[in-house]
């Protein structure tokens, strides 16, 4: 029957209050109801017959209660003529029972395939989803992980995807939000590539170019501080110039981004040589290439390291190592112990007193891996490694070939940045990569103090993905 479509929206309501069977509009595609039974006519099942004329009343289709309903493979139709606004439209929907898959072809080309049990844990109502705190309601214990759909339906000019379970529920998803949630090859690898780090390899190179940000600038510039955290994920290090030599910029740089993490040194720690130190650091004897806290069982992200004062004449100076070039040298040149290094672990231990009494200690591997192979840690600390190693005797010897190896290839001078900070310099540099060092000082030299603090990697990749969002930062 036809119904004109002033008339249609109160017949709709009343429709759906008195009677058990749905009715759902098409636009411009007449939809025939056949002999085969009840499933005929919830679905245009591909059979096309030429478009209404202009002027003609929209057709209304009525939709079997779920029991009638046969499983079977079957479509529903909009055409493109309706379209409200921009972007790809959904211009078939198909049940496909086999594969146990909603299939969406899309205007611009190609079918994506959204399984049964993805959509129903996903349905985005507010009796399964609060859309306040972004949370799902609907919980694993309430979810039949064997359910079909009954019916699969595209209205608003294609774009949105209704589907009516066998329960009664009904769901609702917007076209956008499962273009973002695609299955195809096509969209994993896109968003496989946004998990990869985009990872730049340095050595010495690097001191004659360091990535170098404004102080001031990072401040105020919501833009000037996503590239800052861009190019400390990228490369590792970045020089911040034009800091106020007072105690507290660590401070506000990191409220920019997040908050300080806190560790047993305290939010902050002074860098400074002191009487009955707690850490090497707080002498002025030289420090080897490491990274920091590898007794933490998770080790801060980034260290920052603010230069208030510096001695004066020869020491003080930093050295900065990439760590993964590093590694990735040894896996070419000693295939051997670089799987040592990625499999064996390490004790580390740290115990005494500062911020409060502390008794630290974890084991780790030297060299960790991600699930494709890729470096994606270095935990490296002569200073906190602990004389328990939990390995059997036959394995001591060429673990410590392995790290000689390393140990070797990290103070090569093509890998070495050197680096003497001036008061009102700060680096920041990726604890989990960038190893770091110190020369030894004389006191005599006058007073260096440094201010240092960590953040943590979470809390930065979400003020990045929080600042691309803002300022419509593309790939």
């Amino acid at each position: 029957m036809a119904i004109p479509l002033a008339l249609w929206r109160p017949f709709q309501r009343t429709l759906a209050s008195q009677s058990p069977f749905r009715i759902s509009v098409l636009s411009g595609q007449r939809l025939k109801v056949g002999s085969n039974g009840p499933k005929s006519s919830i679905a245009c099942r591909g059979e096309h017959t030429p478009p209404l004329q202009q002027g003609s009343h929209l057709l209304c289709r009525v939709g079997f209660p779920p029991q009638l309903v046969q499983a079977r493979r079957s479509f529903s139709v909009l055409r493109r003529s309706s379209r409200l606004e921009e972007g790809p439209i959904m211009e078939k929907v198909c049940l496909n029972e086999a594969a146990r898959v909603v299939e969406v072809e899309w205007s611009e080309g190609g079918v994506s395939m959204f399984p049964y049990v993805w959509l129903r844990d996903n349905c985005q109502c507010q009796q399964c989803f609060n859309p306040d705190s972004r949370a799902r309601l609907f919980l694993m214990a309430d979810l039949d992980v064997n359910l079909s759909p009954v019916t699969a339906d595209v209205y608003a000019a294609g774009t949105m995807l209704t589907v009516d379970w066998p329960d009664g529920h009904h769901s609702q998803y917007d076209w956008s939000w499962l273009k973002g949630r695609c299955f195809s090859t096509q969209a994993l690898e896109k968003r496989g590539r946004d998990w990869q780090r985009k990872t730049k390899l340095w050595g010495s190179e690097l001191a004659h170019d360091l990535p170098k940000a404004d102080f001031p600038t990072l401040l105020t510039d919501d833009r000037a501080l996503y590239d800052f955290l861009f190019r400390l994920d990228s490369v590792g290090l970045v020089l911040v110039q034009n800091v106020p030599c007072e105690i507290g910029q660590l401070q506000r740089l990191a409220n920019r981004v997040a908050f300080l993490r806190h560790t047993n040194y305290g939010k902050e720690f002074v860098v400074k040589s002191k009487p009955n130190p707690s850490n090497v650091a707080y002498t002025s004897a030289k420090l080897g290439l490491h990274t920091d806290l590898p007794q933490y069982n998770y080790a801060p992200g980034v260290q920052m390291l603010h230069c208030i004062e510096q001695c004066k004449g020869e020491g003080g100076d930093n050295h900065l190592v990439d760590g993964f070039n590093v590694a990735y040298q040894l896996k070419e040149e000693n295939p051997e112990a670089f799987r040592l290094l990625t499999t064996l672990k390490v004790n580390f231990q740290d115990e005494g007193i500062d911020f409060h009494r502390f008794y630290l200690r974890e084991r780790r591997p030297i060299i960790s891996l991600d699930d494709k192979g890729n470096v994606e840690n270095i935990n490296y600390n002569d200073q906190v490694r602990d004389s328990i190693l939990d390995l059997p005797t036959d394995q001591v010897q060429a673990l410590y070939g392995a790290l000689k190896a390393y140990n070797t290839i990290m103070y090569r001078p093509k890998n070495c940045v050197r680096h003497k900070m001036a008061a009102g310099e700060m680096i920041a540099f990726n604890n989990t990569r960038t190893l770091h060092g110190r020369l030894a000082y004389s006191q005599t030299g006058g007073t260096r103090h440094l201010q240092g603090g960590y953040l943590d990697w979470d809390e930065i990749y979400s003020r990045m993905r929080v600042l691309k969002t803002d300022l419509g930062i593309q790939d």
